[in-house]
């Protein structure tokens, strides 16, 4: 939702990104959609926010996540990580859930890190997924007892994606979890 956050519409790192709106308008905007979907969340289940920091939309998404835990400060249902650290896990029972944009570790060192980094909750579960995003296209593979699976964007193709043959399926992903079967269903809305 926030690709640029400087007004030459460039990322964090000056990487040049196509955008509809400056970056302030497409902050706004995204917020309003954010609290919708947060509140119409909170309707049928407790919510966890976790901020998932990469180099190069740092600093707009940091301000992101920090301005949404500030809007819901006073709910009890929801529950923020807004950290600097660029793995997040979340225990759900018997789930460890764990989350990264995936620029970072490979992947075949995440199931380690997942239980180096969370070791309390790695030894009360028995079902460990962990979704990233920074490829942009499905995968899934499992390492040892951890599903690792790489889930769509919601991006359109620009000219840098187009140009570089890049046409993955627009489609934004939900994961169902029960809290002793783990994962049972998915929910995709591709658009």
């Amino acid at each position: 939702m926030l690709d640029t956050d400087t007004p030459k519409r460039t990322t964090t790192s000056g990487t040049p990104q196509i955008t509809d709106g400056m970056f302030y308008e497409n902050f706004l905007s995204a917020k309003d959609v954010m609290i919708q979907a947060i509140e119409k969340l909170l309707t049928v289940a407790d919510v966890h926010f976790p901020f998932l920091p990469f180099k190069s939309r740092l600093r707009i998404r940091f301000l992101f996540g920090r301005r949404n835990q500030s809007w819901f400060h006073k709910n009890e249902n929801i529950t923020f990580d807004c950290s600097i650290a660029h793995r997040k896990y979340f225990r759900y029972h018997d789930n460890l859930i764990g989350a990264t944009h995936g620029e970072g570790a490979k992947q075949n060192d995440l199931p380690l890190l997942m239980a180096e980094e969370s070791t309390e909750d790695w030894a009360k579960t028995k079902h460990r997924h962990i979704y990233t995003h920074h490829v942009h296209h499905k995968t899934s593979k499992d390492i040892g007892k951890v599903n690792i699976e790489s889930i769509c964007s919601a991006s359109g193709t620009d000219s840098w994606h187009d140009r570089n043959g890049y046409r993955s399926i627009k489609a934004i992903e939900g994961f169902l979890h029960h809290p002793t079967h783990g994962q049972i269903a998915r929910i995709s809305h591709i658009f």
